[in-house]
């Protein structure tokens, strides 16, 4: 890394955010599901973090939605010099860490949307972190790529078991 100082940054669902300095970026997942993508040539990064995978004709077509916000993330990125063949992406999120996800498949529909959309633009994904019945603590270098995941077990009002 260089000289330049580093800067911490949590993201909420809904967001999404690129980065020319290192930063590290923070976000908890369940059903979400995150795509972090880096430019390993220009050493810039960006991450988003979606609800749903796609808007419904009612809905205001915005960053919760994977259909929306994973093309806005590439597209940002790449106005700030990156380029897609140089991309490279994270998957992760998309657990179903409560009961009341366990019927449902959005889950693997977030999971499925952003997989969908980084091979159209012929990303290529390095690491893939999905599924299961629990939730996920990220944490992202936007400069090196660098990722730490730790999985978050249960809600105790859930019937799951409860870590620190």
């Amino acid at each position: 890394m260089s000289g330049r100082a580093r800067v911490d940054v949590f993201l909420v669902p809904g967001e999404l955010t690129i980065h020319t300095t290192p930063t590290n970026v923070k976000t908890i997942l369940g059903s979400c599901v995150a795509v972090c993508l880096w430019d390993e040539v220009r050493h810039i990064g960006g991450v988003n973090h979606f609800l749903l995978p796609v808007p419904n004709p009612q809905d205001v077509a915005d960053n919760r939605f994977g259909s929306i916000a994973t093309p806005r993330l590439i597209q940002a990125l790449c106005r700030r010099g990156a380029t897609t063949s140089a991309l490279r992406a994270a998957v992760v999120g998309g657990g179903k860490p409560v009961r009341a996800l366990s019927d449902t498949t959005v889950s693997d529909d977030n999971v499925a949307v952003a997989q969908r959309i980084l091979a159209q633009f012929g990303i290529r994904v390095v690491r893939q972190e999905t599924g299961g019945a629990y939730g996920r603590k990220l944490l992202f270098n936007t400069h090196t790529g660098g990722l730490l995941i730790r999985l978050l077990h249960g809600c105790p009002n859930e019937g799951g078991a409860s870590r620190p």
